[in-house]
């Protein structure tokens, strides 16, 4: 990984130079429509296709007298090209809360990371946020959770609708900041070894997922969680959603949510800790074949 990183980056910094974006200290900035992508990408770009799989392993933490909703969850490439995040520069030392800019690389078929033919397309989508806890750089703004009420189509079926307000005022959501996006496993359920591996680390450098590969988070990974304090018992959907803000190129926008279905109740005299029972769920790359395991919550490599 790191002589690719040198040859690729050769290519990408008299670009910088040029347009006057490399700085000796990180951007510091907000995710806004500002990384809206405002260069055409070009046709020959194979593009990623990310979705969500099947929400997990859902249970309550109670801390003091708050109550937070936690859970696993995955983002699967189906696509035919690789998810790849480069950050304009690495800082020597960066500390908590450090932020820096971060390209989105996208290649054509004779370009993908193990090679050091240069990308086709690479703009400004997101920022790294380096925490220190983890020892490593997270990109910003990649999913949002959110607890949805019950609604149904115009056939009748349940499906998720408006996000939930919390007697607080605040809505049961939360847009994750913290994914260390890598390659964990295949969506096919195997596990090769680190060798196939294209992206598997985060402290530096770039950081994706290739085609068939899953990137998994699992409900004891820091602040994978929403905060549900007072949240009346009863039935609601935990929904998923990839790409939430539109900051990424992807190659389908029509499976960027997954869902599951629980029930939220109490003992009925009403004491103790409240439970998550998990109903029906939904990931629209989950197929019903077993071919895709991966996408359907049946792997738990961090388990």
């Amino acid at each position: 990984m790191t002589n690719t990183n040198l040859v690729r980056k050769s290519t990408i910094l008299p670009l910088l130079l040029g347009i006057g974006l490399l700085s000796a200290t990180p951007f510091m900035i907000n995710a806004s429509a500002d990384f809206l992508p405002t260069v055409p990408v070009p046709d020959d770009a194979i593009l990623p296709d990310i979705s969500p799989g099947v929400p997990k392993h859902l249970n309550i933490h109670n801390q003091q007298q708050d109550e937070y909703l936690r859970f696993t969850n995955v983002w699967g490439n189906v696509g035919v090209g690789g998810l790849e995040f480069e950050p304009i520069i690495e800082v020597p030392d960066p500390v908590e809360g450090t932020v820096t800019q971060a390209f989105q690389n996208l290649y054509n078929e004779e370009g993908e990371f193990r090679h050091s033919i240069p990308p086709v397309w690479n703009e400004i989508v997101t920022e790294f946020t380096f925490h220190d806890t983890h020892n490593h750089w997270h990109i910003d703004g990649v999913g949002e959770f959110a607890v949805r009420e019950i609604t149904t189509d115009t056939e009748g079926n349940e499906i998720p609708g408006d996000i939930v307000t919390l007697p607080s005022g605040d809505e049961a959501a939360a847009i994750k900041v913290g994914f260390c996006i890598s390659d964990v496993y295949k969506i096919n359920g195997g596990n090769p070894a680190t060798s196939q591996k294209w992206y598997w680390e985060c402290e530096v450098g770039f950081q994706g997922i290739q085609p068939g590969w899953i990137d998994q988070y699992h409900q004891s990974t820091d602040d994978n969680e929403i905060n549900i304090t007072g949240l009346p018992n009863g039935e609601y959907f935990l929904t998923h959603t990839w790409n939430p803000e539109e900051f990424f190129v992807d190659d389908n926008d029509q499976n960027d949510q997954s869902w599951i279905k629980f029930k939220l109740s109490q003992d009925n005299n009403g004491n103790g800790n409240r439970k998550i029972t998990e109903m029906g769920s939904f990931a629209p790359e989950c197929n019903p074949d077993g071919s895709t395991p991966g996408m359907c919550g049946d792997v738990s490599k961090n388990s």
